[in-house]
């Protein structure tokens, strides 16, 4: 007798045949919830789940960069964690980290500058969350030969958004630890440089006979996002400093 007893999806009424609904992917023979099963499936299973999950994505990113934005434009997405997710909650961490951090004092008393430094603290998440549309659109203006669309860029520039975030989250804690207390120059070097290293290899298949011209593009690339996010901010301090 097979395990799987529900003749019809109890989330879609759709007929089922085998383990999941083929219309809305429901399991077949659920179970009522209790306590073990929430932690077990919900909480440890469904998030860090060693297969697919965070601590997996996190390990392809890390090591396979340019493989894991290939692999999700090309529709390989179902071992992966969101990456929205995955960067909200890298910045969730960094956020606890910092709480245990000496805040830095303000280089000058100029209200203007008060005003502004205090609008980005308490507006962070929304900042760095910025670097996604940014990065999408000036990779979309030099990569617009390669038929990708913004969403398809969005996700380079949310793999570009993670590996700003981890390097950043490595200085914090070697300040926190006190081993070094002036490490954002080296860390805004090596981010750079992998950003760039994460543009060429994305799009390297597409100039095999022009490899200079990619290593070009992927400078131009960070180029024009600093840019843009230069002008962000200045719009931002504009804005505050005439209120």
């Amino acid at each position: 007798m097979s395990e799987y007893k529900n003749s019809r999806c109890i989330n879609c009424d759709t007929e089922i045949i085998g383990k999941f609904c083929h219309n809305c992917s429901q399991k077949s023979n659920t179970q009522r919830l209790d306590i073990k099963h929430f932690i077990q499936h919900d909480i440890i299973h469904g998030a860090f789940h060693l297969d697919k999950g965070l601590p997996f994505t996190l390990k392809e990113i890390i090591l396979r960069p340019a493989a894991v934005a290939q692999n999700y434009i090309q529709g390989k997405r179902v071992r992966y964690y969101n990456f929205f997710y995955l960067t909200l909650v890298i910045i969730g961490f960094t956020l606890l980290l910092q709480s245990f951090m000496d805040k830095p004092s303000f280089r000058n008393n100029n209200p203007s500058y008060v005003k502004s430094l205090n609008f980005a603290r308490e507006n962070i998440k929304f900042i760095l969350l910025s670097f996604i549309p940014l990065f999408a659109i000036s990779s979309r203006m030099v990569y617009h030969k390669v038929k990708f669309n913004i969403a398809e860029h969005s996700i380079i520039a949310s793999i570009c958004l993670i590996y700003f975030l981890l390097f950043n989250l490595l200085s914090d804690i070697l300040k926190l630890m006190k081993l070094d207390e002036n490490t954002n120059p080296i860390i805004n070097l090596i981010t750079a440089i992998t950003i760039i290293i994460i543009y060429y290899q994305v799009f390297k298949e597409y100039y095999q006979n022009k490899r200079y011209l990619n290593v070009i593009n992927a400078f131009i690339t960070l180029f024009i996002f600093i840019i843009f996010f230069v002008l962000l901010v200045s719009f931002i301090v504009l804005f505050i400093t005439m209120k």
